[in-house]
């Protein structure tokens, strides 16, 4: 059994310690480049080759897709009409060039639909009365889009408010570096998910109580912290998720939100995105007792408006790795 547990182990952290699909800096000076001084129409075609060329080239990309898809598939037959990798891939490369939209220019360049926020007016009144916020996103969609709006002020919000942003900066280096030298404040306030401690929390502490907000993705355990996960059923199959994150909401006893930013087409190149912000149920100010409960609560609920996203964005999904290995080696 102990063995058993150890192969579990060992695969879950060659799992979280893949590094991010963008491996060398060149093809983000390059789409910065070519955001700068391109015109949309040949952008977008740069985009599309540069789409095929990953989908011939990057099997385990290819076939993680094909895996999860299926999978999905399985759960729901009628969320997706066709297994196509290269759609997924595709999708992926329109977002992260529009990703380093968001950092590169003044205003954000995308048409943003608030209608299905059923929550958002709740969270900038709350922020708006001086009062601190934690937002769960995830690696579908793109997420940059609400840090942008906050920094940039296009929320409505009364004041200029504090933004801490947890990011696993280990398996992100060359993302992470190459913006620091393009924009400055990209790497304002990130906090190494990595790089835990009690100061950490105290800085965290600190944003939310003055008023601003904690944005963490909830969906990709840690290579430093993989034999800590919660697991939960996602689309059928048990898969791990970040037990800190979860952790890290209950010490800070602020409201949760779960946020997405999901473009309204999974493909083409339609600049249209719903931006999605509902409340979570679970009560973080809760005693020391109830938290392990809470804990899991918050990640089952986080799951199911994953898997409903999901279902219905079927190719904006960017964890281009077998997210059920543990199940699968169990």
């Amino acid at each position: 059994m102990a063995k058993k547990k150890n192969k579990e182990n060992e695969n879950l952290s060659k799992w979280a310690s893949k590094k991010e699909v963008v491996h060398t800096s060149f093809p983000i000076y390059l789409a910065l480049g070519l955001i700068k001084y391109s015109p949309r129409f040949f952008l977008n075609f740069i985009i599309k080759c540069s789409s095929f060329f990953f989908y011939l080239f990057n099997k385990t990309s290819r076939n993680e897709s094909i895996r999860y898809q299926e999978q999905l598939k399985q759960h729901n037959p009628d969320c997706i009409k066709r297994i196509s990798a290269y759609k997924q891939i595709e999708a992926f490369a329109i977002t992260f060039v529009e990703k380093l939209e968001c950092w590169v220019k003044k205003s954000i360049p995308f048409k943003i639909d608030y209608s299905k926020a059923k929550d958002i007016d709740e969270l900038i009144s709350y922020v708006n009365g001086g009062k601190g916020a934690v937002l769960l996103c995830s690696h579908l969609g793109n997420s940059e889009i609400f840090r942008n709006l906050a920094n940039k002020n296009k929320i409505n919000l009364s004041k200029e408010v504090p933004v801490s942003v947890l990011m696993d900066l280990g398996t992100t280096s060359n993302f992470t570096n190459t913006m620091k030298k393009v924009n400055p404040k990209f790497a304002d306030n990130i906090v190494d998910v990595n790089n835990i401690n009690p100061g950490t929390i105290e800085k965290l502490m600190t944003t939310i109580e003055e008023g601003g907000l904690v944005i963490c993705a909830a969906d990709r355990v840690s290579k430093y912290n993989d034999n800590i996960t919660v697991d939960g059923s996602f689309l059928g199959k048990t898969a791990p998720f970040p037990y800190g994150v979860y952790l890290i909401t209950m010490l800070l006893r602020a409201p949760v939100y779960y946020i997405y930013g999901l473009r309204k087409k999974d493909n083409g190149f339609d600049r249209k995105y719903d931006f999605l912000v509902t409340k979570s149920s679970v009560n973080t100010d809760c005693k020391r007792s109830e938290r392990e409960t809470n804990i899991r609560q918050m990640c089952l609920e986080y799951i199911q408006e994953l898997e409903k996203n999901c279902m219905e964005h079927p190719y904006q999904w960017y964890n281009f790795f077998d997210f059920w290995a543990k199940s699968e080696k169990a």
